[in-house]
């Protein structure tokens, strides 16, 4: 439900905004804004990600998972995402994901969030560590694999 809100939420925010600055500034200030926003965040957002290429592979190259690279590099795609959005709230969601420290700091809670699952998961899987739904399935089993191929008999050494 929460994002099917948003999504009516920001565009209608957005417009709300438009005619906010419209009338404040013009149609085509407003509008240039717009695109000057979108350019810069481009620029910004082109210069940091190839900074976070060169970075993955300085981690490749010694053999180490770039996994924070990784992560930036998602943030990055959703702030371009953002960026080429039209809008003033969704421009400064996406400039606001191109700081380092913001973008380390959503993947941290992202982490934690993941992690949370996780254990909430786990502890819902029983002491098995599977999840039969709260439900004890009685039976009895009789191992046949090796009824047809009985297993060799040691062979007999000569001590002569």
């Amino acid at each position: 439900m929460i994002p099917l809100l948003l999504f009516l939420a920001i565009p209608a925010a957005e417009i709300y905004l438009f005619i906010v600055v419209g009338g404040e500034i013009g149609t085509w200030p407003t509008i240039g804004m717009i695109f000057g926003t979108a350019m810069l965040g481009g620029t910004i957002l082109r210069f940091q990600g190839r900074q976070m290429i060169a970075r993955a592979r300085e981690q490749v190259a010694k053999h180490e998972l770039p996994i924070a690279e990784i992560a930036d590099g998602a943030v990055l795609v959703l702030a371009a995402v953002f960026l080429l959005t039209p809008g003033f709230i969704t421009d400064a969601l996406g400039a606001l994901l191109l700081i380092p420290f913001l973008r380390r700091l959503i993947f941290a809670l992202l982490l934690l969030v993941v992690r949370a699952r996780i254990q909430r998961a786990a502890g819902h899987a029983g002491p098995s560590g599977g999840n039969a739904g709260g439900r004890i399935i009685e039976g009895e089993f009789e191992d046949i694999s090796d009824r047809d191929n009985p297993p060799p008999r040691p062979q007999q050494i000569d001590k002569d």
